[in-house]
């Protein structure tokens, strides 16, 4: 007969690798099997907290800023997390730009802010920029109408 020891956590491994809620590690020796519940990540926030005060939310204080990805039209400003940045509470930010492209810029502008690459540049670049409630506007200058994109700072 087996003890109730060794009984549970096995039934609690079969329940859980049914459920496919969890994954097991092995060991050595004649103890249980240890498990391990696997967590659902939470959804991605576009709101990020700035660096230097406040309490650190999804998104953190980094910024990424493509454009041109192959000369393709597009523009895009994401949190650490990959989520398109709509909100943002002020403070301090580091923006990563990735210039893409020789027929794009990636310009930032907004209250107090007015940053961009050159149009024929391919360049990695980090800004860092002190961001106020307002709201602010990323776009490729040569094609404004169709690559732009906007956020609000609060």
């Amino acid at each position: 007969m087996r003890s109730p020891q060794i009984v549970l956590p096995v039934a609690v491994l079969a329940l859980l690798t049914a459920c496919g809620g969890g994954s097991s590690t092995s060991t050595t020796g004649s103890g249980p099997t240890p498990t391990t519940a696997v967590v659902p990540a939470s959804p991605a926030t576009t709101s990020s907290a700035p660096s230097g005060g406040g309490s650190s939310a999804a998104g953190g204080s980094v910024l990424t800023g493509t454009v041109g990805k192959g000369d393709a039209f597009s523009i895009a400003l994401v949190d650490s997390t990959g989520a398109k940045v709509t909100t943002l509470k002020a403070g301090t930010y580091q923006v990563k730009v990735k210039d893409l492209s020789k027929i794009h810029d990636f310009h930032l502008v907004g209250p107090g802010v007015d940053k961009a690459t050159g149009v024929t540049d391919v360049i990695d670049v980090t800004w860092s920029v002190n961001l106020t409630a307002g709201s602010y506007t990323y776009k490729c200058d040569p094609h404004a109408t169709q690559m732009v994109g906007t956020f609000t700072v609060t």
